[in-house]
């Protein structure tokens, strides 16, 4: 492999040029960011509707108009979310 900044042969796992000294570096793109922080309120929220399910089978609260369904949803579109924000990563050469 070539490093792509100053065509000197490295090897193909490396992350350092030895002749110019660049980096290869992971960087998130800026859709990735936000759909991962997006993300995070979603965790937020969903883990709000989850935490009662802990404590109503001790006050023997009924869970028979619990929205189920809003849980599954929101527990889906929690781990897209997460998925797509870390497949958005992508290697980028530096100079150091």
């Amino acid at each position: 492999m070539q490093c792509p900044l100053c065509q000197a042969e490295i090897g193909s796992n490396a992350g350092v040029c030895d002749h110019c000294g660049a980096i290869r570096i992971h960087v998130r793109s800026t859709v990735g960011v936000m759909v991962g922080w997006f993300g995070m309120v979603m965790l937020l929220l969903w883990s709000i509707m989850a935490l009662p399910l802990v404590v109503f089978p001790f006050i023997n609260y009924s869970l028979a108009g619990y929205p189920w369904l809003a849980l599954v949803i929101g527990a889906l579109l929690t781990a897209g979310l997460f998925w797509y924000s870390r497949s958005t990563v992508h290697a980028e050469w530096v100079r150091r």
